[in-house]
């Protein structure tokens, strides 16, 4: 499962989304095709859960939720019947009723990745069925969408997109040359500067994940062919990039997830190739990183990351029976709880 950042939030945006009223919410594709999703009861409790409840659909891939300007959730994703992007919204935010399903078009291959422009605009990007990077975006915060633009980058996976510490978008995916390449929005005039080669030695395995460092430096993960994870970061704010990717080590699979935890210090996840989620995070903010470390489980695909309103991470998989779990922090910044069932959607 792809992971996308959205900067505001602190954690991916990915199908884990948090309401306006701090409750997190959980949203996945049913075997039947369509979405689920189940919802904290109250903001902070991750041991009380509502019951999975359908949206209905008929999708492809994994769905990507942010939230509006306004704090209504928003949720993109691959549509099965006809390759087209697929929406639907909350009427009112923190849980109130949802729209219907309605097409924004496109031609879109995998899963798409969303953020928040700076002035809250929400923007799309996904990989289409003509090797390149399109977008689509809000023409005002909470309101309806523009045509599709195209982005220089002939990707080979899912993109990942986020805002960089000035407020402009970036967005990165794995290219044809096995590195990762990126483009951001012109600071001055509208539109996109072509797409540069960001590196990654030829040997880039997964899509990216990207998230804002405490001081506001962009840091880009990424597995590589013989599962190690690699890292390459920005050597200032909005600045330029580290001349090389460096190693964090690790026995991975699939696409890892990134977040800030309270108290600036990055952690990442990923499944392992033993199919356990491992971790390892910085030592202090923007410095250094512990070993891998395992907290268990039996995952059958990547995680995702959601962040509680008091700061916890939360973390949430797919298990090899079926059913959605999660591990969450017992405290901020602190060690962690044992696995909880959500059930099967």
């Amino acid at each position: 499962m792809a992971t996308s950042v959205g900067t505001k939030y602190g954690a991916a945006y990915s199908w884990v989304g948090r309401n306006s009223d701090g409750r997190l919410e959980v949203f996945v594709r049913a075997t039947d095709g369509s979405l689920r999703h189940i919802w904290q009861k109250t903001a902070n409790n991750d041991e009380d859960w509502s019951t999975w409840s359908s949206l209905g659909g008929n999708l492809v891939g994994n769905p990507v939720v942010a939230p509006n300007a306004d704090g209504r959730l928003e949720v993109f994703v691959h549509n099965s019947d006809d390759a087209t992007l697929r929406h639907i919204w909350q009427t009112v935010p923190s849980g109130g009723p949802w729209s219907s399903w309605s097409s924004l078009g496109g031609s879109v291959v995998g899963n798409p990745a969303a953020t928040q422009d700076a002035d809250g605009r929400l923007e799309v990007f996904v990989y289409n069925r003509d090797d390149a990077i399109q977008h689509i975006w809000q023409t005002a915060p909470n309101n309806g969408f523009s045509a599709w633009g195209t982005i220089e980058i002939a990707p080979e996976g899912n993109p990942a997109a986020t805002q960089d510490a000035d407020g402009h978008l970036e967005v990165f995916a794995r290219g044809p040359n096995g590195d990762i390449w990126h483009a951001w929005q012109r600071p001055h005039i509208p539109g996109w500067r072509p797409g540069e080669d960001l590196g990654g030695s030829g040997s880039v395995a997964s899509d990216p994940a990207v998230v804002q460092n405490a001081d506001g430096r962009l840091e880009v993960f990424a597995r590589y062919n013989d599962n190690t994870l690699w890292h390459v970061w920005q050597t200032a704010p909005s600045n330029g990039w580290a001349p090389h990717w460096e190693t964090l080590g690790g026995s991975l699979a699939g696409v890892p997830a990134v977040a800030q935890n309270a108290d600036g210090r990055l952690e990442v996840f990923s499944r392992g190739t033993d199919n356990t989620l491992q971790h390892a995070r910085q030592n202090s903010p923007g410095q250094g990183w512990t070993k891998w470390s395992t907290l268990g489980g039996s995952l059958a695909a990547d995680p995702a990351v959601g962040l509680n309103s008091d700061g916890r991470l939360d973390v949430f998989a797919p298990f090899s029976d079926g059913s959605i779990r999660h591990i969450w922090q017992t405290a901020p910044n602190n060690g962690w709880s044992d696995w909880q069932s959500l059930g099967t959607p």
